[in-house]
């Protein structure tokens, strides 16, 4: 008699009679999971149709890298994503990344500093009037763009500069380019967030710290108002196919944190009004 398959069942069955599988899972449906994982480029280990902590931590990877929420667990979306098409080459999705903060800009005067969650327009591409924050804003232009959610929680509405700090990556300053993040910190709390859109010795940001944003504005400048915090470039990996980076020490035991691992709400986010004491830069 051949063996029994045995699933570890949590809320039902997945599109298309997909189990939803996690740690423990056995039988075909974990074979199937496992040789999507390494056709995308994320390796379990042997497709043996035990779903053990390496097949796990794979799942985690990919999640991570797809922008989905990161449970380890293979549910409807996980499912979905492993069968889709590759992301979005890197050229193209930067491109567009860069092309929604700019439509900010072009749009400030309909776009309104307030601390809200869910984040307003998460699900409306292009919303005015739009009420959001620094973190908010970004990770718009990234929702709007068809990238991953650059706080690793499914654009569920959630996250804030605290989450970004503990889930993105880490690039040196010389490694920037458009479409990644520049994020200030004090004390293990995040503080201000924009986007890169043209890298250099002194990039070009844009920014949204007060009602006048969002807006143009060098990183010399801004970094000016933030004095005494530590600046981090933070890159979604996903963004350039990459399926891991591992961040520097520093960046790694600040996650450890549990304010930053924990935390979703809106802090203060204290980039805000100081930034516009010089005038933005215009391009």
């Amino acid at each position: 008699m051949p063996e029994q398959e045995s699933y570890v069942p949590i809320t039902g069955l997945a599109a298309k009679g997909d189990p939803i599988l996690q740690q423990g899972s056995s039988g075909s449906a974990v074979v199937e999971l496992q040789r999507l994982l390494t056709a995308a480029g994320f390796s379990p280990g042997a497709a043996d149709g035990d779903f053990g902590a390496k097949t796990k931590a794979a799942v985690m990877d990919f999640q991570r890298a797809r922008g989905l929420s990161v449970d380890g667990i293979v549910g409807p979306a996980t499912w979905a994503a492993l069968r889709a098409p590759a992301p979005t080459p890197v050229s193209g999705l930067r491109e567009k990344i860069v092309s929604e903060a700019q439509w900010g800009v072009s749009n400030a005067a309909g776009i309104h500093y307030q601390q809200l969650r869910p984040m307003d327009g998460i699900n409306q591409r292009h919303k005015l009037p739009l009420y959001t924050d620094c973190s908010g804003f970004v990770t718009l232009c990234y929702k709007w763009a068809g990238a991953g959610d650059p706080n690793g929680l499914g654009f569920n509405g959630q996250g804030y500069t605290g989450s970004m700090l503990g889930y993105l990556s880490a690039v040196s300053q010389s490694q920037v380019k458009a479409g990644d993040l520049v994020l200030w910190a004090r004390n293990g709390q995040g503080e201000h967030v924009a986007m890169v859109i043209e890298p250099g010795s002194d990039p070009l940001l844009i920014s949204h710290g007060e009602e006048s944003g969002p807006y143009t504005v060098q990183f010399s400048s801004s970094n000016r108002y933030h004095s005494g915090a530590t600046v981090y470039w933070l890159r979604l990996p996903s963004v350039d196919g990459v399926t891991r980076e591992v961040p520097p020490t520093e960046l790694r035991m600040l996650r450890a944190r549990p304010e930053v691992r924990g935390n979703t709400d809106a802090p203060s986010e204290a980039g805000l009004a100081r930034e516009a004491v010089n005038p933005p830069v215009t391009h």
